[in-house]
């Protein structure tokens, strides 16, 4: 029998069971809505996740001071202890040069005035080191340069957030806005001079960041705090140091090792010569980003591949609703089955009939599901969900072809029994 031929009687058999078809349909496309918006979503967050690292740095670590609170004992919170210092980074970077970054940073807020606007802004203490990992900045006017940092210049960049291409439902449930960001998107302060604390600063640049959608650094979210203004480190140490932690110190040295795989060698490096240099007065907590990246996205992951296991009983219970049906059709097309064999069909011929009929059910089933998932994505991009917009082209060809291979699988069994149906005995059968 000619595929074309069995194509045309598969379709005559659906469509003469409507019903029965529909329902036995139905359970796949649901099934195929599962596997679509699993597919979208696992997809969403890798992508999202490569892309954050490569801004971010495949070795990441954040290396800070041990606050009192942070230890077991209540011995060792009374014990006198060192802060790293901004020396301590110099000196990380003199012996290891090879790292592809070491930045030392540090941060607290500082009253911000700018005409009418008076408002505690966040402002942070960099080097040149910070713009090599984690930037994704469009900048007007310039960043700050090695000229700056050891002058002490009073110059500041201020970092300008992208906003949402779309809101989502929760920002316009809360409606909350940041003053700070609303008045410098009204107020072009380039070349102008702001006041941070009791000192007059020169604003240099603008670092405009890309739509929150685009942002690569937002969907990780490792930062706790991420200050806006930004000025040279030692500036900030003289002018703008609350002294907390002495004279020098820094919040955090953030440093890329290049590679996942050498964190740990040089975790290990890096203690031993900062501890060196403090004679062991020193406590440290040394983050590694991609264990928390790890743990973040465990929690993800199974959220995603319990929707997948969903999708994937949706699509198994609608294989047996296949079966089941294509069990009732042999019984009730026995004759239809001997007269075949009769006038020269083989037993290749009856299996193929009846999986092909069974694979248009899958392929039915599978179109269903596309469409209305290809919808409903739709629908969910349109309200700011940026998971949803990511669909690739594989992604419904992929999510088909599911379908239509359990359809397969699940006539494979009933279509053998009727190929084996004897002629004779079929013929007589009433």
């Amino acid at each position: 029998m000619r595929i074309s031929e069995s194509l045309r009687t598969g379709t005559l058999e659906i469509l003469h069971h409507k019903m029965r078809s529909f329902l036995t349909f139905f359970a796949i496309s649901i099934g195929v809505i599962s596997i679509m918006y699993s597919l979208t979503l696992i997809y969403s967050m890798n992508f999202r996740t490569r892309k954050a690292l490569e801004v971010l740095g495949h070795g990441r670590l954040k290396i800070q001071t041990k606050r009192s609170y942070q230890e077991s004992t209540s011995i060792d919170k009374k014990e006198a202890r060192d802060h790293i210092t901004f020396e301590d980074a110099m000196a990380l970077r003199a012996n290891f040069p090879e790292l592809p970054m070491v930045s030392p940073v540090t941060d607290s807020g500082a009253q911000f005035v700018y005409g009418d606007y008076n408002d505690w802004e966040g402002v942070g203490g960099i080097t040149l080191e910070w713009k090599k990992r984690g930037w994704i900045y469009k900048v007007r006017g310039r960043f700050i340069s090695q000229y700056d940092i050891d002058s002490y210049a009073r110059v500041c960049v201020i970092i300008q957030t992208g906003g949402w291409f779309k809101k989502p439902q929760w920002m316009k449930f809360y409606g909350w806005k940041d003053d700070f960001q609303e008045f410098i998107k009204h107020h072009d302060l380039l070349g102008k001079t702001v006041q941070l604390g009791d000192n007059i600063y020169t604003v240099v640049g603008i670092l405009e960041s890309p739509p929150l959608e685009n942002n690569p650094k937002t969907f990780l979210d490792l930062e706790e705090w991420d200050a806006k203004v930004m000025v040279p480190v030692t500036t900030y140490q003289r002018l703008l140091d609350s002294g907390w932690g002495g004279v020098g110190s820094i919040d955090a040295i953030n440093v890329d090792t290049g590679k996942a795989s050498t964190v740990e060698l040089y975790k290990r490096r890096m203690e031993k010569t900062l501890q060196a240099r403090h004679g062991g007065r020193l406590r440290l907590d040394i983050k590694d980003f991609g264990e928390i990246i790890k743990t973040k996205m465990a929690d993800k992951h199974r959220d995603m591949y319990t929707v997948l296991i969903i999708g994937a009983i949706a699509i198994l219970a609608g294989g047996i609703g296949i079966m089941n049906v294509t069990l009732a059709t042999i019984y009730s097309r026995i004759k239809e089955i001997g007269i075949r064999r009769a006038i020269g069909a083989t037993r290749a011929d009856i299996m193929a009939q009846f999986l092909i009929e069974a694979m248009l059910l899958g392929f039915f089933g599978g179109i269903a599901g596309i469409l209305i998932s290809m919808t409903g994505i739709q629908y969910l991009a349109s309200k700011g969900d940026t998971d949803m917009m990511m669909v690739q082209w594989w992604m419904p060809l992929l999510s088909v072809l599911a379908a239509v291979l359990t359809g397969f699988l699940a006539a494979l069994y009933p279509a053998l029994q009727a190929s084996k149906l004897d002629p004779v005995e079929a013929l007589r059968y009433e």
